[in-house]
């Protein structure tokens, strides 16, 4: 296990770490070049996430090739609304915040994954960004049942 997932794993519960990135009917298949991964589950009652605030799915951490990723991902069963999903992704990457070690190197990305996107969708989410540690990161969209692998590694 590489240092970067080592650390995070000791800063949330074992029992909010799942293996496959799925709710409600979307799914997104995890890369296989990231091997050396954690998937916390957010809305698991263990998560590090704010009890009662907004929330995104999951939160993705991996390393491979020795880049590590921090990846808050929404999933959708039907259609993204840009203005529910990205203070979900936020609230993702303010949790990352506080449990990804702050000295390493990080690549950064938000994902949301939906059943469909209609043209104004995808067009209000090329616009909107997502904060992590200095960096802003446009939201990026895939569908339901696609890879992560289209997006990171």
């Amino acid at each position: 296990m590489s240092d970067l997932v080592k650390a995070v794993r000791t800063k949330v519960s074992e029992s909010c770490c799942v293996k496959v990135c799925k709710k409600e009917g979307c799914k997104v298949s995890l890369p296989s070049k990231c091997r050396q991964r954690v998937l916390i589950d957010m809305d698991h009652r263990e998560s590090p996430a704010e009890k009662h605030g907004k929330r995104c799915d999951f939160l993705f951490v991996g390393e491979a090739k020795g880049e590590g990723w921090v990846v808050p991902i929404e999933l959708k069963k039907g259609k993204a609304s840009p203005s529910e999903v990205v203070p979900q992704l936020q609230a993702g990457a303010k949790v990352a915040e506080k449990i990804v070690p702050k000295n390493a190197e990080l690549r950064f990305r938000t994902v949301v994954a939906a059943g469909r996107f209609g043209k104004y969708e995808r067009g209000l989410l090329r616009k909107k960004e997502v904060k992590f540690r200095g960096m802003s990161e446009l939201v990026r969209w895939i569908k339901c049942g696609e890879s992560l692998a289209k997006l990171i590694c």
